[in-house]
């Protein structure tokens, strides 16, 4: 686990109301590989886009294509 503190929600509130060039990055700590490693990533999607992913991950199952984390986790 990591030893970072986290910050209160009103921190984060309040970038909400800045623009870009006004936010201090300097505040950001640094991460390390172990910060992400249990990481989701969540990419915005239609809902055709959705059952697109859907209907692809069921047709390449059902054709034996495998467990298709391991075929897209691999790319760099």
């Amino acid at each position: 686990m990591t030893s970072r503190t986290d910050k209160p929600r009103e921190y984060f509130a309040s970038l909400l109301g800045l623009a870009d060039e006004e936010i201090d990055y300097s505040e950001i700590p640094a991460t390390a590989a172990a910060d992400w490693q249990d990481a989701e990533v969540l990419l915005p999607v239609t809902t055709e886009e959705f059952r697109a992913i859907k209907e692809f991950l069921y047709s390449r199952r059902r054709q034996g294509g495998g467990d298709t984390r391991e075929a897209t986790s691999n790319r760099g």
